[in-house]
């Protein structure tokens, strides 16, 4: 599986009004959940209600090929490691793209003309996309970093800088003649200003790759490695060669060397991400509970007011724990939420319970066109509550 791209979601967006039919699997695999048996009972009910609906002969025929293909792909599958949500786009025509995500939503199968990507589209942009770029004095190496996973795919640069250069060493640091007589001193001042003038122009060089990536594909945050310099920089001079919208995202910086095998470039390069990505969710967690704890303002805490608060289109940003989980019920016809058994109040029937409801929640709120983030961070003030949402208005 590839990193996942906005290319890929063009390339979705393709389908859209071909006459499909697209099928849209979303697939809650969050162990020890029976997914396989769940894929099946979902394929069943909707094949039912297909059948049902009178549709054509033909279009049936090709919508029953396409969910065999989903099960006997989903009965290969192996434990998916960080995965919790798997997204699935089959048409009948070869098409088929798969997308795996750290967070889940409830299991639902759409069939269309056109896929529904709206809950993946909302998911994807909550997690930062990150440039890893490993450099030093003579040579550069890029990487594209998402969901955990790394690729070497902007680029390897090396420079024409000399490759004595690199040691930070000139040649009258190693004893030549560059290095003895009346003119020793002047000579080596020239060779120390051809280093710089070399190593400025390969920064220089790199800074302007990245740029273009950044353009060209763009990213959230970059990560810089290197060796260490003097006073324990790395990469000494580089950042201020970089173009004020990178040095804007700049997440962190690790001490490496050029030739560190890139499972080594993944593991320092996430440790970055991850207390980069700390610093972002307590800064959403305080705003959070600052606006839950004054006095008319726009935050809730807790299921049972957040529950309320989507009810009435009221959640700007929902906030919960990845993990969260808690039973609920729902009106299947309406997707009323509530805490509570009783009946749904817009349509009367009776409210089911579910496992999931941290997910249905999820979903609905995904569909008021909310936000949605969901935090990894410990946090003190947080941990008795869980979920929270920031809000678009406050009724009094």
């Amino acid at each position: 599986m590839s990193l996942i791209r906005a290319s890929d979601l063009q390339a979705l967006r393709g389908l859209a009004g071909k006459g499909g039919p697209v099928v849209s699997l979303y697939l809650n695999v969050t162990p020890p959940r029976p997914f396989k048996s769940e894929l099946r009972s979902l394929l069943h009910d909707k094949w039912e209600r297909l059948q049902e609906a009178g549709l054509d002969r033909e279009l049936l025929r090709r919508i029953e090929g396409i969910f065999e293909s989903l099960k006997a792909y989903i009965d290969e599958l192996r434990p998916l490691e960080r995965t919790r949500l798997l997204a699935i786009f089959a048409a009948d025509e070869d098409f088929f793209q798969e997308y795996r995500l750290p967070v889940a939503l409830p299991s639902r199968v759409y069939v269309d003309p056109d896929p529904y990507i709206r809950p993946l589209t909302v998911l994807l942009d909550e997690f930062n996309r990150y440039c890893v770029v490993l450099v030093d004095r003579k040579r550069a190496r890029a990487f594209d970093m998402y969901l955990g996973e790394m690729e070497e795919d902007v680029g390897v640069l090396e420079s024409e800088t000399p490759g004595w250069i690199s040691e930070g060493e000139g040649r009258a640091a190693r004893g030549t003649a560059a290095g003895t007589g009346p003119w020793a001193g002047w000579r080596e001042s020239k060779i120390q200003r051809h280093i710089a003038d070399h190593v400025h122009r390969h920064f220089k060089e790199v800074a302007g790759l990245l740029f273009d990536h950044f353009k060209r594909r763009g990213f959230d945050r970059l990560i810089v490695g290197g060796p260490e310099g003097a006073e324990g920089k790395v990469v000494p001079g580089f950042l201020d060669h970089l173009h004020s919208y990178l040095r804007e995202r700049l997440a962190g910086v690790f001490a490496g060397e050029m030739d560190l095998p890139i499972n080594e470039i993944k593991r320092r390069a996430l440790e970055v991400a991850a207390r980069d990505e700390r610093r972002e969710e307590e800064a959403v967690i305080e705003r959070l509970l600052s606006e839950a704890n004054r006095d008319g303002g726009l935050g809730v805490l807790g299921l049972n007011d957040v529950v309320l608060a989507l009810m009435m289109s009221q959640v700007h940003t929902l906030v919960l724990e990845h993990d969260y989980q808690e039973r609920g019920w729902i009106c299947p016809r309406d997707h009323h939420l509530a805490m509570a058994a009783g009946r749904c109040p817009l349509c009367g029937g009776e409210l089911e319970e579910v496992e999931d409801f941290v997910d249905e929640v999820v979903e609905e709120a995904i569909e008021q066109g909310a936000e949605v983030e969901h935090v990894f961070t410990e946090h003190e003030g947080f941990r008795d509550w869980r979920i929270g949402a920031i809000l678009r208005f406050r009724v009094y």
